[in-house]
């Protein structure tokens, strides 16, 4: 059943942002802060990863262990053991992220799970709001931008209800477009990569924005290796040379298939090995980011570079989750490419059909 109306949702949410034109703006923001609330108390059906996140807090908080080098498993007695999703895997997060979680550790589990919910949310809204008011700093009509992102049934079951932090990687990340588009390069610098400090992946549109900030690149540039700096010191200073840990998992990440990523479909459907069909991928995907680059640097627009980067890295990564569309929806909000937006929409319902909720 759950299946069915998240397939409904999706055909109906492609029929609104079609006609946005035709809602009041008094319409739009009502029914995505609506759809917001009522997803933020919905139960995380489709995700236990909220409960991992306070596993990794409840680790360095409550029991002295670095969620770098240790595991749920190392916790069999804490009562969030048995709610948390990857028992067996040490933290992938940033510091930006995982250092802040510590304070969830004294509210028990009930506690931090209601914090992490509200976060999320406000989080959801906030890249929302950014994407509204960067449409409108780039003359366009914020309506169908701010419904492509807000309605997304894929964000708001899979980002909102299970609290997943892509939210805040995306907040900051939108930022840092936001400050792109008002001319200030310090700031789109620093913001995009503070948000890699949550989740490295998020520093694929750094250079989009420091390419494009010509003539104030080194502005961009000084604003991203501060941010840089800054993430680096404050890993150090909260766990020692073990935040470095959590590249080890980015990595190994790409070592699986998710049954949602197209290597694996392909790969099965040739009957072949998956290593060299990730390996054609990942190629394909580096020629993809090697021509958007070319084409920043030539004077395309960066949002709309970005936008094809972070569509080809969810097309060839081998690790792919529904909530990862959140990276993707607010650049094809504001690119106003009708192709681009197209695709994400198709991207949608592709993760929607491959894939049983709850099962990646």
């Amino acid at each position: 059943m759950l299946y069915a109306l998240l397939w409904v949702a999706l055909v109906l949410y492609a029929l609104v942002v079609w006609r946005a034109g035709e809602l009041s703006r008094r319409t739009v923001v009502w029914a995505v802060a609506g759809l917001h609330a009522l997803f933020l108390l919905a139960p995380p059906l489709l995700s236990q990863d909220v409960f991992s996140y306070i596993a990794y807090a409840r680790l360095g908080a409550e029991h002295g262990l670095g969620p770098y080098t240790h595991a749920p498993l190392d916790i069999p007695n804490d009562p969030v053991f048995g709610f948390a999703g990857s028992k067996g895997a040490v933290s992938v997060y940033g510091p930006l992220f995982t250092l802040p979680t510590y304070v969830l550790g004294p509210l028990g589990v009930a506690g931090a799970y209601w914090v992490l919910k509200v976060v999320t949310a406000l989080a959801s809204l906030g890249v929302v709001a950014l994407v509204w008011r960067a449409a409108e700093r780039l003359g366009r009509d914020p309506r169908a931008p701010a419904l492509l992102v807000g309605l997304s049934p894929l964000v708001l079951a899979h980002v909102v209800a299970a609290a997943h932090n892509e939210a805040l990687v995306l907040l900051l990340t939108m930022a840092g477009v936001y400050a792109f588009v008002c001319g200030r390069s310090a700031g789109a610098g620093a913001w995009s990569t503070a948000a890699a400090g949550i989740k490295a992946s998020a520093a694929l549109v750094v250079p989009y924005l420091v390419l494009a900030s010509r003539p104030r690149m080194p502005r961009a540039i000084g604003g991203a290796v501060a941010a840089a700096v800054g993430l680096v010191v404050l890993g150090l200073i909260g766990f020692g040379a073990d935040v470095f840990q959590s590249f080890s998992l980015l990595s190994s990440n790409q070592g699986r298939s998710s049954k949602l990523s197209l290597p694996y479909r392909v790969a099965a459907l040739l009957g072949v090995d998956r290593d060299p069909v990730r390996a054609l991928f990942a190629l394909a995907f580096v020629a993809v980011v090697v021509w958007t680059l070319w084409r920043t640097w030539r004077g395309a627009d960066p949002i709309r570079m970005a936008g094809w980067a972070t569509f080809a890295i969810l097309l060839c990564s081998a690790w792919l989750v529904p909530w990862y569309l959140l990276w993707l929806l607010p650049l094809a909000a504001l690119a106003f490419d009708r192709r681009l937006t197209t695709a994400t929409l198709v991207l949608s319902g592709w993760v929607l059909a491959i894939g049983i909720p709850g099962i990646y």
